[in-house]
């Protein structure tokens, strides 16, 4: 669908604002309290032993924390992307940048990204399209959005039920899957894919591998439904409206995500995202062979304050992880693996 200025600012300012509506927060069980680490009583480390560092995409960081891929291309995202860029560097976290499709009609948009980077040099971003934007145009043109942004990947977002909900009826996603690995064949850097918020399943993901991508990030339900959020922005009186509903435990969530794709994590990078609240969360989700995990709305909060904010939040979901791998015995995320979690506890 393409949006007039006007249609874009409006959406976007919409989406910030309902992001944080509770309305909008997932009710169905996330699925985390169904996996528990093992605590170790006497894990005879030092706390300061326990590292977060890792790789991802080639580089160091200093935790497998990343901020998730929000929101960018409107009058309100400077402000809040510089925010998150400055607490992201200051942090060692990798930076997912919101939805460049304004890019594509628009060339000023993408300043926003040229001048954070000159702000902020040591920040390493990854660049994000959707699937439609993919299947509509060039993968010069798609890669050209990531190349130019120095960014170390490039993000395929898939949110088909998001479309349908924003009115966009006639949705195709037919050869989808050939445009993804055009574009793996193509793109001088890695290409990863995520859903919105429904989570991927092995089906799924094993196809995405074998077309090429480096990374699937299952983003699973239980957090924001981007669904409900383009309903609210409908008439109450229209069938999307009074459809939300239906959809309120949609998709699969990011612990049945990971939990399914056991036998993937050991050869393929699998990130993790949606509904993911604290540290403890992440090291669950490292413990199923997660490489990195992302966090969007409790960054989003943040974000709208001030940097410093952002950056105590940061603080905060790192120290959350650290201890729980002291308390586990772990120094290293690569120690985690398959070792230290019971499956199927009780909700």
């Amino acid at each position: 669908m393409s949006d007039s200025f006007d249609d874009f600012e409006s959406r976007k300012q919409d989406h910030i604002r309902l992001a944080l509506d509770s309305r909008t927060q997932q009710v169905v069980a996330s699925g985390f309290s169904k996996i528990k680490l093992t605590h170790l009583p006497l894990p005879e480390i030092n706390f300061d032993q326990v590292s977060l560092q890792t790789v991802l995409l080639g580089k160091p960081f200093k935790s497998p924390h990343f901020v998730s891929s929000m929101t960018a291309g409107h009058q309100d995202s400077l402000r809040i992307n510089q925010n998150l860029a400055t607490a992201a560097a200051e942090n060692g976290w990798l930076m997912a940048v919101g939805s460049q499709r304004r890019e594509l009609t628009d060339p000023q948009a993408s300043g926003e990204w040229r001048q954070i980077k000159l702000q902020i040099p040591e920040l390493q971003l990854v660049a994000n399209i959707g699937i439609l934007e993919l299947m509509q145009n060039p993968v010069e043109i798609i890669s050209k959005l990531a190349t130019d942004m120095g960014a170390l990947g490039l993000y395929v977002h898939i949110n088909g039920l998001q479309e349908i909900f924003q009115g966009n009826l006639r949705v195709n996603f037919a050869g989808a899957m050939q445009a993804i690995e055009k574009l793996a064949k193509c793109c001088p850097i890695p290409i990863l894919v995520k859903e919105v918020g429904f989570g991927i399943r092995s089906q799924t993901a094993i196809r995405l591998f074998e077309a090429g991508v480096k990374v699937v990030d299952v983003a699973g339900n239980g957090g924001t439904h981007w669904g409900h959020i383009e309903a609210l922005r409908q008439h109450p009186d229209s069938i999307i409206y009074k459809s939300a509903d239906a959809f309120a435990d949609w998709g699969h969530s990011t612990i049945d995500c990971l939990l399914d794709l056991q036998n993937e994590v050991l050869f393929n990078q699998v990130w993790a995202s949606g509904g993911v609240r604290s540290g403890v969360d992440s090291a669950k989700c490292l413990a199923l062979g997660a490489r990195a995990v992302g966090l969007a709305q409790p960054l989003m909060k943040a974000a709208l304050i001030s940097a410093d904010q952002v950056s105590q939040t940061m603080r905060e979901l790192d120290f959350q992880l650290k201890s729980a791998f002291f308390c586990m015995g772990v120094k290293r995320s690569e120690e985690l693996l398959h070792k230290k979690v019971w499956y199927g506890a009780n909700d």
